[in-house]
Formats: C-alpha cells, sequence, structure tokens
C-alpha cells in the first residue's frame, strides 16, 4: 500500500512538472521603420494558471508553485505580448490577439486610466503596456503616473531584473518653451541609478533602458509620471511598451547608457528631434546621457554617422551655432549653417563622438584634436558650410549628448559681452543614421 502511495505522488510530481515546467526560447521582434530599426529585445518571462491582474501583482500565489515560462508572441497587428493559454489570458486581465504554439494565444497586458493619483497602477508583469486614458486628458488633470515593481520573489517575475527598458511606441505632450525647457508638460523617471533627464514633445519611436540594483538583491519601485501644466493645445497621448530585462541577459544594455542600439544601421535622434517645418527650437535643455552601440563578434570595428535626409525644413544637426573672432576688433561673431570653428564653440550644447574623423582624405588641419561637436553641420573640420559623414573606431561604440539650461543669448549663460548675435533659429538637436561598418 504504501508502495503505491510512492508510485501515486511520483505520478503527480512528474504532472506538474510537465505543466509548469515547460519552457519556450526567446524571440527576437524586429523593429518597425519609426523605431529607428533598433531590436524591440524581449525575454521570456514566468507566468502562472492562476488569477492576476498586471496592476494588482500581490502574494497570494501558492509559495509551492513553479513557474511556466512563456515565450514571447506577436499578435498581429505588431503588439507585443506573452504566449498563455487562452483561461489563463483572460484571468490576468489580458486580451487575446493571435496564437502561439501548443494551443496558447497571444496575450496582450495593457494598463490605462492611470491619472487617478489617489490610485496610482503597480506593474509586475512583464511586456506590458501603459497607454493614456483613451478619453484623453482633461484640464483637471494634473499628472498620470505608474509604479513599476521589480521583485525577484513576485511569482510574476520569478527572477532578478536588473534593467527595465521603455519603447515609446506613441508619446506626443507639449512642447518645450523658447528656452528649450519643459515646463508646461514633463515626463520623469524617478529610482533609477543612471541619469535620466526630464523630457517633452514629440518621442515616438525612441527608447530608454533605466539601471537598477538586482531585484534578488534590493526589491525596487521604479516611478514613472506624466506632468501636465496649463497649454492652449491639450493633444496629450501616449503608448509605452514595458520590457524587464533578467541580469543574466545577453541583451542588457551596458553600464550607464540611456539609450542602447542592437543593430548594424539605423537612426539615433535626440528626444523630441521630429522632421517637421519650423524655425522654433525643438532641442531639449538639459540633456545629459550616453548612447551606446553594440559591439559583437562579426561586427567591423567602425562606428559611423551621417545626418539624416530631411523632407521640411528641418534641419539634422543643429547644435550651439558656432563663432569665431572677426579681425580686426576681435568682436565673436555668430555664424550659423556651419560647423564648429573651435571645440571651445562647444561648451554649452554638443555631441561628443570620441575620436570621430571625416570619411575620406580630408586637408591637414592645425588644432583639431577635440572630439566635441556642435554648429549647424556635422563636420570635424571646422566652419564647413556642409555635413558629412563622421567615423570613429574608439570602441566600445558610445556618444555622449550634454545641453544647457537653455537657448537665449545671454551674457550670463550662452555667450559674453563679445559676442555679436545675430538672428538665428533656435536649436533643434540631431537625427543621424548610423553604420557599424
Amino acid at each position: 500500500m504504501l508502495t503505491n502511495k510512492i508510485l501515486e505522488s511520483s505520478l503527480l510530481l512528474v504532472i506538474c512538472f510537465l505543466r509548469f515546467g515547460r519552457a519556450d526560447t526567446a524571440i527576437v521582434v524586429e523593429a518597425s521603420d519609426d523605431e529607428s530599426k533598433d531590436s524591440i529585445v524581449v525575454e521570456d518571462v514566468p507566468q502562472y494558471g492562476y488569477p492576476t491582474t498586471p496592476w494588482l501583482p500581490y502574494y497570494f500565489f501558492s509559495p509551492m508553485m513553479q513557474p511556466q515560462y512563456s515565450s514571447v508572441g506577436t499578435s498581429p497587428n505588431k503588439e507585443t505580448g506573452i504566449c498563455e493559454e487562452s483561461g489563463t489570458c483572460t484571468r490576468l486581465g489580458g486580451r487575446a490577439s493571435g496564437s502561439c504554439a501548443n494551443g496558447r494565444v497571444c496575450c496582450i497586458n495593457i494598463v490605462t486610466n492611470t491619472c487617478d493619483e489617489t490610485d496610482r497602477k503597480v506593474i509586475t508583469v512583464d511586456n506590458t503596456y501603459w497607454q493614456s486614458p483613451t478619453t484623453g486628458i482633461n484640464s483637471f488633470v494634473s499628472s498620470c503616473g505608474i509604479t513599476v515593481k521589480l521583485d525577484a520573489k513576485l511569482p510574476e517575475q520569478g527572477k532578478a531584473v536588473c534593467q527595465v527598458r521603455f519603447n515609446f511606441v506613441l508619446f506626443t505632450i507639449a512642447q518645450p518653451d523658447t528656452e528649450s525647457a519643459c515646463i508646461t508638460d514633463t515626463f520623469d523617471v524617478a529610482g533609477a541609478s543612471n541619469r535620466v533627464p526630464t523630457i517633452c514633445g514629440d518621442n515616438e519611436g525612441q527608447h530608454m533602458y533605466l539601471n537598477v540594483p538586482s531585484s534578488s538583491t534590493s526589491p525596487t519601485d521604479l516611478q514613472f509620471s506624466f506632468n501636465f501644466g496649463t497649454n492652449s493645445n491639450p493633444v496629450r497621448a501616449w503608448n509605452i511598451l514595458i520590457s524587464m530585462i533578467p541580469c543574466d541577459s545577453a541583451n542588457l544594455a551596458p553600464m550607464d547608457c540611456l539609450q542602447y542600439f542592437t543593430g548594424r544601421t539605423g537612426t539615433v535622434k535626440s528626444f523630441n528631434w521630429r522632421d517637421v517645418t519650423g524655425t522654433a527650437t525643438r532641442q531639449l535643455a538639459n540633456q545629459d546621457y550616453s548612447i551606446c552601440f553594440r559591439t559583437a563578434p562579426g561586427f567591423a570595428k567602425t562606428l559611423c554617422v551621417t545626418p539624416c535626409t530631411v523632407t521640411s525644413t528641418q534641419k539634422p544637426f543643429s547644435l550651439s551655432v558656432a563663432r569665431f573672432v572677426q579681425p580686426p576688433d576681435g568682436n565673436v561673431v555668430q555664424t550659423p549653417d556651419v560647423s564648429q570653428f573651435l571645440s571651445t564653440n562647444c561648451n554649452n550644447d554638443f555631441l561628443v563622438i570620441p575620436g570621430a574623423y571625416n570619411t575620406g582624405n580630408p586637408p591637414i588641419e592645425t588644432d583639431m584634436t577635440f572630439d566635441r561637436f556642435c554648429g549647424e553641420r556635422l563636420n570635424a573640420l571646422p566652419g564647413k558650410g556642409v555635413s558629412t559623414t563622421v567615423c570613429t573606431t574608439a570602441t566600445p561604440f558610445r556618444l555622449l549628448y550634454r545641453t544647457n539650461s537653455d537657448e537665449t543669448l545671454t551674457e550670463t549663460i550662452d555667450t559674453d559681452p563679445n559676442v555679436v548675435a545675430v538672428p538665428i533659429d533656435g536649436n533643434r538637436g540631431f537625427c543621424l543614421n548610423f553604420r557599424n561598418q
């Protein structure tokens, strides 16, 4: 009799293992064109056959329950979801869209209606979309926010997380003011260990990587919020895919890289750059972050960047107008539509490309040993009226983008008393096509 009970118990354990221990491989979903040809890297995530919702995470799971590692699925309309059984998807609060292997469905998790300051939603499920309210943002709403809770002890996570990636599928809030500061609407991040600037404007197709301590040793709450001021154009909307990257993943971005591009080719843009007509500034103030590019076996050791081709009056490279000393009176004259004359032109807003040089056989110039680029043309040579392709062999490939606090022509911040100001457009930021060749 005892032997039969042991056999029955063993059989039950085998059944449980087959039901809950199955693992599928990860899927890398290629990004669409509006995501700068970068890859949206998504991970396998543990899911359970027990009722839960993406924003009510808590500890009502059995401590003995083992995770079922579900693969990442893509719906017919290219939404990212998790592969799960139909009934479990419904209990998760998700929406079935498309099918996966083994009779499962692609389960899309969405969180919306997050503008109640007394009841902020908590996200604990990987690959969840945070969307703006379908009814829009009325004048009485001052902010909308969420918390992303990272804790390896949560059954729906199951393993340590070290980074969170935000993909801005849709992002439209108020533009900065004339000094490039986000004072009407802002998007802010709290809780990340890397520097994350405040942003505003239009950022569809952009992304961010947020570093956190390992959630197995230091559970972290990341706070994200849209804050709204008075705006005559109240069109505000967003759709953000939130992905959790485990500490043992090959898809982790290098430390302190706010943006990370894994493809051999693509497009990198400063936040709020857009190919639109207009002369007002679109560059954002107080930006200070690194942009990194993957180097992997089979990749060459040269990174080249070229300003994007535009269809409007927008400038693909516009960071601080170049200045030169005008003889014989020694006045400093601002000169639009050319590259920097000296590295000191780039004290306020600049892009650092370590070890960069023009392609081809440019003429030798004296005093050109610097890595800062500014002005309104991308060119390693001084005062040039055309942009060109600039390359670097300095690995790991990393750019640094920095702007100061305003775009005004004031003696105390942007210039000095000897500067002769000429009419110029506001700075636009940059849009660069890159190639690892």
